[in-house]
């Protein structure tokens, strides 16, 4: 299980990251479609994709990674929070080997 979520978590903190979301923010829908390889296939699935996105959403916020964009439902990155992002994200797909020749 936390392989499981692991990987969840490094697939949420790219999409963040994710180039041209960091121009106008995203929101919850932009999410979904980086998240997500299928489109939702009914309501059901809709609401519940949401749901789960909305949580993701609430998290990073708690963790102070992103802020809401005031009177929208537009969210972006605090730009003292992206080389935290990019180390991380470096450090996931880095092997211990590399990480041991940088140090």
């Amino acid at each position: 299980m936390p392989l499981l979520r692991l990987c969840e978590d490094q697939a949420l903190l790219a999409a963040v990251e994710h180039g041209h979301l960091l121009v106008n923010g995203f929101r919850n829908r932009d999410l979904q479609t980086l998240l997500y390889a299928q489109p939702a296939s009914d309501s059901t699935e809709r609401r519940r994709r949401s749901a789960a996105t909305s949580r993701k959403l609430r998290m990073l916020r708690a963790h102070g990674l992103i802020r809401k964009v005031p009177c929208t439902h537009r969210y972006y990155v605090i730009e003292s929070t992206r080389p935290v992002l990019a180390t991380i994200l470096t450090a996931a797909r880095s092997t211990i080997g590399q990480l041991d020749k940088a140090a």
